[in-house]
Formats: structure tokens, sequence, C-alpha cells
């Protein structure tokens, strides 16, 4: 399998296992190996960042796992992630109280309205000019096969 393949392989696999309910969305991933905790967590950020920023990441329910993406970061060695993502985590907990309004209804026109007022711009353009953290999560997948075996 190529690099992509094998990321995406195990990724996939977790879909059905995770997805399907916030309620206990978290308790399922909480049950996994530390390695495929890594993957779900860091893959995600890596995926909402890239997407729409750290402010989507968080309005999202993948910011759930944002403390859970710093420790699969300082796994696999991505420590230069591991710090924005801790510096993103302050500053959310910062803006939540002003951001909320326009989070709290869920709505795609409160969401835009957000990006006027939070300050997570600047780290989303640090996290864009850090390496692809892919080439490490591959890396740590191949030399620790065992803790990515998914669950039936």
């Amino acid at each position: 399998m190529s690099d992509a393949e094998v990321e995406y392989s195990v990724f996939k696999a977790l879909i059905p296992l995770i997805s399907g309910g916030h309620d206990d969305e978290y308790e399922k991933f909480a049950a996994l190996s530390r390695g495929l905790r890594m993957l779900w967590s860091t893959l995600l950020l890596d995926g909402e960042v890239n997407n729409g920023g750290f402010n989507q990441f968080f309005f999202n329910s993948s910011g759930q796992f944002a403390v859970d993406a710093v420790e699969g970061f300082r796994l696999i060695g991505a420590e230069q992630h591991a710090q924005l993502t801790e510096e993103a985590i302050a500053l959310f907990f910062k803006e939540a109280p002003k951001l909320r309004r326009f989070w709290r209804p869920r709505t795609l026109q409160g969401f835009s309205e957000s990006y006027r007022h939070t300050q997570s711009g600047e780290l989303d353009r640090r996290y864009y000019a850090l390496a692809d953290p892919s080439v490490l999560r591959v890396q740590y997948i191949r030399a620790q096969p065992s803790e990515f075996e998914v669950p039936d």
C-alpha cells in the first residue's frame, strides 16, 4: 500500500466505529488503542484546519478531540503541531464567551460571522506553514502496526 492508502484505509475503517451519534462519539473513541486515537484526532484536526481553520475545527464536533490531537502529535514527534494546537485551545477558551453567540444557533450564517470575531487566523497561517504530519503518521503506523488493528 502507498503511504496515503495506509493512513486513509485505517481511518475509513474507524468511521463506522466512532461516527454516527455525537452523544457517544467520544466514548467510542476513548476505547481505542493509542495509535488509533492518534490517527483519528490528528487527521480530523488536520482536515478541519486545512479546510476552514481552527475556528472551523472548534465549531464542529471535531473540536472535542483537540487535547487528544495534541497528545497524538506528540506521539508521532510533531511537536510544532502539538504546540500550535495548544495555543489554539487556549485561544478557544479565551474567545468562547464571545463566539458562543455565533456558534450556538448552529447556522451557516452564525458560523461565517464568527470568523470576524476570532483571532485564530494567525494560528491558521502558522499551521499551514508546517510540514504535513501525514509522513510522521504513516511512519508511526508502519513502525507500530499492532496499535492499528481496528476492532470488529
